[in-house]
């Protein structure tokens, strides 16, 4: 541990460097992008509207985030809402360049004491694990809706696409809150102390607490959703809610399972709002602009705000 908090400021001005290099280097890339050369003195006010809206949204996801990361750590440290938000928005910056944000929680448990720092990331899981079962389930219903009918014709049937996502809902949510139990049966196979250790951590949630998480996790995903939907407006594609809601699902379920560094989302994510919001209009440059967008207001201002918090962190 010694030898950690002797090089501890060196990997934090390293990972500060990192962060804005990479970021220099996407700006750099968009400035040279036909996206870059969109015609914005022609932009109306409802247009401008559909921005303030979006930009609203971003206290609002990080805000539900916070809720969450402190709920889950509150069994082993009471943090206040304002250190709970600056460790959120400090594990941007750590995240943002490490393969898919996997630098993200051990940037947050730097706020928390260092004996409890590997269960606190243990307790991050869980979250991520609950956001990651909503993006599944909505994601692979909107895909089905708007790719598989084309080539399954059997999921022409909506009564039985629905029935199918409902058993698979039922599925999943049923996985997630047997966790514990499933936790504690895994734990007697004495696989290693390592391993053994993280599984009894996972079973002190109960299914209450478990719920409640998914639940958080279902509100950020609407925001987040949302968010997209009006950087689209904003960049004059106009979907309806609904051509908006499966499409930009699709775009989520691609972006998280696609192996990925948190720099280099902002042309992944472009490239898959082009592909499914594409299916309903014909404005490329429009769609992955908005792809861009999303990426800067929820990964890169975060991450600039984060990097001021995290220079300051000690451990």
């Amino acid at each position: 541990m010694a030898g950690w908090r002797k090089y501890y400021p060196y990997i934090k001005w390293l990972v500060l460097i990192a962060s804005y290099g990479f970021l220099g280097c996407k700006i750099f890339e968009f400035a040279h992008s036909p996206a870059s050369d969109s015609e914005w003195y022609l932009l109306s006010w409802k247009q401008i509207g559909w921005l303030v809206m979006a930009m609203i949204l971003l206290p609002a996801n990080i805000g539900i985030e916070t809720i969450k990361w402190r709920y889950l750590v509150a069994g082993i440290e009471k943090l206040t809402f304002v250190k709970a938000l600056k460790s959120v928005i400090s594990g941007y910056t750590t995240g943002f360049f490490t393969p898919n944000r996997l630098g993200e929680y051990p940037g947050r448990a730097v706020y928390l004491p260092s004996g409890t720092r590997w269960k606190a990331i243990t307790f991050g899981m869980v979250g991520t694990l609950a956001q990651t079962i909503i993006l599944l389930l909505f994601g692979l219903f909107s895909f089905c809706l708007l790719v598989g009918q084309r080539s399954f014709p059997f999921l022409a049937n909506e009564h039985l696409l629905m029935a199918l996502f409902v058993i698979e809902v039922c599925l999943a949510f049923t996985i997630y809150l047997l966790l514990p139990r499933l936790s504690r049966f895994a734990n007697r196979w004495n696989i290693s102390l390592k391993t053994n250790t993280l599984l009894q951590w996972l079973s002190t949630f109960n299914t209450r607490q478990l719920a409640y998480v998914l639940l958080l996790a279902l509100t950020r995903y609407a925001v987040f959703c949302l968010q997209f939907y009006c950087m689209l407006r904003f960049c004059s594609i106009q979907i309806t809610v609904w051509q908006g809601f499966v499409s930009i699902a699709s775009v989520y379920l691609f972006v998280t399972f696609t192996p990925s560094i948190a720099f280099s989302e902002a042309a992944i994510r472009g490239s898959y709002a082009v592909l499914f919001v594409g299916m309903f209009s014909a404005n490329t440059v429009g769609i992955a602009l908005a792809g861009v967008l999303v990426w800067f207001l929820n990964a890169v201002i975060p991450m600039l705000v984060g990097s001021v918090f995290f220079s300051k962190t000690k451990i």
